[in-house]
């Protein structure tokens, strides 16, 4: 089971006459609760929404309480008792809680209940019960929310408490029956005495049967009765008590869920009206007019304003007919409508209301006076026609303007008269501009975009007032100025020309020197084809001691191989020798008759020891040529070292005669282009002269331009003080940038013009002849 902590011993009572509801899930999460009922928890409501009912569950209740509690509410019966709740702060609050499950189509959609203030009495008897409980020494059991003794006399109450209605009447009927039989047997028996006995016996358990039958249907029907009145009253306080679990319990059951549900229907529907009166009474008093009607268009509601309205109008019912019929008509939209009422122009905004499942249930209508409204529309639509016309002299008028449209209007004149002023002054400056005063200026102060056109029209007219002062300047200064360049175009035809004969030496001693390094190119070029004749001749070289080197290694081999033989042969010899000394020996101890064969191996011992010194001369004779052939091998290897030395040392002469051939190349070219550069140079400086005289043209234009434009600003009206400003602190500096080059220097980067058009440029020598596209480089002489 939940334990919420900490707890306080802080009791707070509820108030009277007030519930607290809730409903919840069938597994116990709360989807409602009321006000009381959050204000009672001290909690919020969207800390209790979705929680756990058990959230306000106190540590003091008994796990046997809420173990009946959710028995009772899974066999779809109601539920009464005593209920300790737990506050947010740790304290406490008792409340006897109605529960009851909410059947929708026979199957439980969830529980509602409703909890109402108990009396001290009640409280103080739970909190021993439930004490009790806790410590293990009440011998009691809750069951369908009471409590029964846990004793055999308990059980059997309990077991008595099931009987159903049937069986209690059939049990009524049957034992004075039983009585009766018994007495009609004594009677057969003789026994009178105890048969007259037995039937008064019968009469009275007749009798007492029929005040109990009475006792169990008259009274809990009495009981019913009661509670039903109370509630027919509006009271649904009265605690209904389910004793039996027969038919009259059923019945009682169905009466405490009736009375739950009902009870908390009356809870809403009161708040409902509570809140309803709230909203009529606030509407009402509210100053927007505002009107309710139902789905028929009936008007079921108007607040004071719009009586007030109404009771202006002669025909009152005309326009309440009227106002039903668009009502009425209402889509599901909000619409807009306007009316006329005597002299006023209302709008008429239309909404639907709809329920909380979208459908329609009624309509309500705000009006809005646009009398005032439409008016100043009309006014203010008049003043910007007339500013799109471009008069600014209209202005709204004030009389029977109040609140915002009187400000508005007081906003629109002013705008209107600042917009005016600014456009006046403006006028008059551009006016002045026209014929050529500068002195005016805009000295009103204005803000925003028309301190803006202050400022730049003021600016306009200062740097205007610079720019004519610096022209008037500078026209005098053009007349020196072309003086001076008059000047430098006769000496710089003097030196054109004196450069013109200069560049003629030089081509034709770039003539003799080309002349001179074309015939070093052609030696290069015969000594690099030496070159690489002999290094090729090298490499065969090379290439032959390497074989003669190869060769006299296997000859060296050969005569390791011949040795090895001869070794062989002296060995053979040596052996033979051996053997013909024992052949000799063996002669003689034969005597007579191995004479003959003593011959003979004193022969073979002869040949052999002949055989042996041969050998060994040879053997001798052959390492002598082993020695030579290895010191040849040595000296032809260092042969070819000296060979592979002399092959690199005539490539790498090789190469630099390709440097050098290649160099000469280069040189001839370069000194090629170097001769086609002064050609070109001398047909520039050919084409300066001509330029010359274009510029002394251009010249004498340009002072006739001066003249012109001195007569120009003439026109110009200036302020004493910028002129005398301009003129003492504006000297003549050359106004040619740091970056940008003379004409002499531009005239070295013209690019050479092609054949066809050479002469046509040498013949051209009027200053109208010079293309446009170079008149920007002329402006700056």
């Amino acid at each position: 089971m939940r334990v919420n902590l900490p707890v306080t011993n802080v009791e707070h009572e509820m108030r009277d006459g007030e519930f607290l509801v809730s409903r919840t899930t069938p597994k116990g999460v709360i989807t409602y609760i009321n006000e009381p009922f959050v204000r009672m928890s001290g909690f919020t409501e969207q800390e209790l929404i979705g929680q756990a009912h058990n959230i306000i569950r106190h540590p003091d209740m008994p796990p046997e309480a809420f173990v009946d509690f959710w028995d009772m509410l899974k066999q779809g019966r109601p539920w009464s008792g005593m209920v300790k709740n737990r506050n947010q702060d740790g304290g406490y609050y008792w409340v006897f809680a109605n529960a009851t499950p909410v059947k929708e189509h026979g199957k439980v959609t969830g529980h509602m209940s409703v909890r109402s203030k108990p009396s001290r009495d009640q409280i103080q008897a739970a909190e021993t019960l439930y004490r009790q409980m806790r410590e293990g020494t009440a011998k009691v059991r809750i069951v369908a929310g009471k409590v029964i003794a846990d004793t055999p006399l308990g059980w059997l109450r309990e077991k008595f408490r099931h009987l159903s209605l049937k069986t209690r009447i059939i049990g009524a009927g049957i034992v004075p029956l039983l009585v009766m039989a018994g007495s009609a047997w004594l009677m057969m028996q003789d026994q009178f005495s105890l048969a007259f006995a037995g039937m008064g016996l019968s009469a009275c358990l007749a009798v007492g049967m029929g005040m109990w039958l009475y006792h169990c249907i008259r009274q809990p029907l009495d009981t019913m009765i009661h509670h039903l009145e109370k509630m027919a009253q509006g009271d649904y306080t009265t605690q209904i008590t389910i004793e039996r679990d027969d038919e009259i319990g059923k019945l009682t059951e169905a009466l405490k869920s009736m009375q739950i549900r009902a009870g908390i229907d009356f809870t809403e529907t009161k708040r409902m009206n509570v809140e309803n009166l709230r909203v009529r009474n606030a509407l009402d008093i509210a100053t927007s007019a505002i009107m309710i009607a139902n789905n028929s268009g009936m008007i079921i509601f108007m607040n004071r304003m719009v009586r007030e309205i109404l009771a202006k109008e002669e025909d009152e019912a005309e326009v309440r007919k009227s106002l039903q019929s668009r009502l009425k008509a209402l889509a599901s939209q909000q619409q807009i409508d306007n009316v006329r009422i005597g002299e006023r122009t209302y709008s008429l905004v239309l909404m639907p209301v709809t329920s909380e499942s979208g459908e329609r249930v009624g309509s309500v209508v705000e009006w809005r006076d646009r009398t005032q409204e439409l008016t100043i529309e009309r006014e203010i639509m008049d003043i910007v026609q007339a500013g799109v016309a471009g008069d600014f002299s209209k202005r709204l008028t004030l009389i029977g303007k109040e609140g915002f449209f009187r400000q508005l209007a007081e906003g629109i004149n002013r705008l209107m008269e600042s917009t005016s002023q600014g456009l006046d002054e403006l006028a008059s400056i551009l006016e002045a501009m026209a014929e050529g005063d500068l002195t005016q200026k805009i000295t009103r102060d204005y803000q925003g975009m028309l301190g803006r056109l202050k400022d730049d029209s003021n600016s306009t007219v200062t740097q205007l007032t610079g720019i004519v002062a610096q022209i008037k300047e500078a026209v005098g200064l053009i007349g020196t100025a072309s003086k001076e360049i008059a000047d430098g175009n006769t000496d710089l035809s003097q030196r054109t020309e004196q450069q013109a004969a200069n560049l003629e030496k030089t081509a034709a001693s770039m003539d003799e020197l080309t002349s001179t390094v074309k015939q070093n190119a052609s030696n290069a070029h015969q000594a690099n084809q030496l070159a690489a004749s002999a290094s090729s001749v090298a490499v065969k070289g090379g290439q032959v001691v390497s074989e003669v080197v190869q060769t006299m290694s296997e000859i060296n081999d050969s005569s390791k191989k011949i040795v090895d033989i001869i070794s062989v042969i002296d060995g053979i010899a040596f052996q033979t020798n051996i053997l013909a000394l024992n052949a000799a020996v063996e002669a003689a101890r034969a005597g007579e008759q191995g004479r003959g064969f003593a011959v003979v191996a004193t022969e073979v011992r002869t040949l052999a020891q002949r055989s042996a010194a041969a050998a060994k001369e040879i053997k001798e004779l052959i390492n002598n040529s082993v020695l030579k052939v290895e010191d040849g091998t040595q000296q032809v290897d260092q042969a070819g070292k000296t060979m592979e030395e002399i092959v690199q040392s005539v490539k790498h002469v090789t190469d630099i005669m390709g440097e050098i051939s290649a160099a000469s190349q280069e040189q001839s070219q370069g000194i090629e282009q170097v001769n086609q550069a002064i050609s070109q140079m001398d047909e520039i400086t050919q084409q300066n002269a001509a330029l010359v005289e274009q510029a002394a043209a251009a010249s004498e234009s340009m002072r006739e331009q001066a003249e012109q434009l001195s007569r120009a600003v003439a026109v110009f009206k200036l302020e004493q003080s910028s002129l005398s400003s301009q003129a003492s602190n504006q000297p003549f500096v050359e106004r040619r940038g740091p970056n940008r080059a003379t004409n002499v220097e531009r005239l070295s980067r013209i690019k050479k013009p092609q054949a066809g058009n050479q002469k046509k440029v040498a013949a051209q020598g009027h200053i109208a002849s010079i293309p446009t596209g170079t008149g920007g480089e002329w402006e700056e002489f």
